[in-house]
């Protein structure tokens, strides 16, 4: 596939010509945004100039931007964003479609190989990086809503180094007890 090309204008990323836009979305990247402009998430557009198959431009400056200026720019909107961009590298460099589902935290529904966007994802992934904490409650309320969906929750737990270790939680149980039972 060719190099698609992409505008940055600081509020999104979007691809303007509608054929290179078809093409990304009917691989999996971005979504098709207000006014039918097609917009790619920073974590999808950063993996998509890591791979060599898309260039973003500035749309004020007239100028093609590096990884790194993108990454830079959106990580001042999105502490999330390396984190995010690290799962999603893994899940594609696997194979899988990804598509981000909540914006306060890192969350993928992920659709097994061939089947986006004929079958409904088969998996969520919830990140969990090292030097972050996370409450067992929010845990376990992912995994009740995720479970409700008919999809398997995994936790995608990234270390200091970057690597990346899943996690099923699909037969996981979790027991409330009281006070008086723990005596």
């Amino acid at each position: 596939m060719q190099q698609a090309n992409a505008v940055y204008d600081n509020l999104a990323i979007q691809v303007p010509l509608r054929g290179e836009a078809d093409s990304l979305l009917q691989d999996g990247y971005g979504h098709i945004g207000e006014k039918r402009h097609y917009i790619l998430e920073p974590h999808e557009a950063l993996y998509l100039v890591e791979k060599e198959r898309l260039t973003v431009i500035d749309e004020g400056e007239r100028r093609i931007l590096s990884f790194q200026e993108i990454l830079n720019r959106e990580l001042a909107n999105d502490p999330m964003l390396w984190t995010r961009y690290i799962i999603y590298r893994d899940i594609r460099g696997r194979g899988f479609v990804a598509k981000s589902t909540i914006k306060n935290g890192v969350s993928f529904s992920v659709y097994e190989r061939g089947n986006y966007p004929k079958k409904a994802p088969s998996y969520e992934l919830y990140a969990l990086a090292e030097g972050f904490s996370e409450t067992l409650g929010h845990i376990e309320e992912r995994l009740v809503e995720v479970r409700d969906s008919g999809r398997v929750l995994k936790l995608a737990v990234i270390d200091r180094r970057g690597e990346v270790v899943y996690y099923g939680l699909d037969k996981l149980e979790i027991e409330r007890l009281g006070a008086n039972e723990l005596e």
